[in-house]
Parts: C-alpha cells; sequence; structure tokens
C-alpha cells in the first residue's frame, strides 16, 4: 500500500503503554501530517472533543477511564468515526462489546504495522458503511 494515501487522515492514538506510544509516535510522524495521542481513556476523550480526529485506535485495558467507557462516551457524541481496537485480550466478552459498540476493527496485540495502516485506509479512505467489525481472526 502507498503510505501517502494515509497522509491527510488524522488518527487520534490511545495507548498507555509508553513504549508503544512511542513506537506510534515515531512512525506517525513520518506518515501523517496530523495525528494526536493520549495516555489513557479520559486523555483520549478529551483529545477527541479538542481535535475531531478521523480515526480512533484505542487499547482496552487502560487508567482513569478504560477503552470500552471512552468508546460509549464517544459513540454518544460520533456513531460514525471508525475505531480500531488495539489490544492483547481477545475474550469473548471483549468481542461482544466491541460488536455492540459499532467497532471498525479489532487488532490483536502484537500486530504487523502494516496491517494496522491498511485497517485505517479501508477505515477511512474506501469503507463501505457496513459499519461491520472484522471478526475473522476470531470466533465468538
Amino acid at each position: 500500500m502507498d503510505l501517502a494515501l494515509l497522509k491527510g487522515i488524522r488518527p487520534l492514538i490511545i495507548e498507555d503503554e509508553k513504549d508503544i506510544l512511542d513506537s506510534f509516535f515515531t512512525l506517525f510522524d513520518t506518515i501523517f501530517d496530523e495525528f494526536y495521542t493520549a495516555r489513557n481513556g479520559e486523555e483520549g476523550l478529551y483529545r477527541f472533543y479538542q481535535n475531531a480526529p478521523d480515526v480512533i485506535i484505542t487499547d482496552l485495558q487502560m487508567p482513569f477511564m478504560g477503552g470500552f467507557r471512552m468508546m460509549e462516551r464517544i459513540r454518544m457524541e460520533n456513531a460514525e468515526i471508525p475505531i480500531i481496537i488495539t489490544s492483547a485480550h481477545s475474550e469473548e466478552e471483549h468481542l461482544t462489546r466491541a460488536k455492540a459498540l459499532r467497532v471498525d476493527d479489532y487488532l490483536r496485540k502484537p500486530f504487523d504495522i502494516d496491517e494496522l495502516f491498511e485497517k485505517i485506509y479501508t477505515c477511512c479512505i474506501v469503507k463501505n458503511g457496513s459499519g461491520k467489525i472484522n471478526f475473522d481472526h476470531f470466533t465468538l
């Protein structure tokens, strides 16, 4: 995929692990003109309201406000913004909650960064409006 296609997309990355967030920052800084970061759901919600990103990439287990609570609040304001979960957890309960929140995709950590870029491209540029989560790698 031509990463230049992602240049104008403004992602918000919410991740509480500093090393992972630093890696995102380094990679995203070379691809996106503008992107936002947050270290927990509370800060992520603030950045969502402050910056109006094009896509949200979030972890689930975070201090202060977890990913699911943050997504619930975001969905009250914006039912259409693409959301991609990146998590080490793929329990049935998490997948069911993600589906109920109309999450666009769910990547299990560790994942290939190119796969994340493909998902961002699909969510923001070629999304067909189905709003269906990609559960190809998981079973309920």
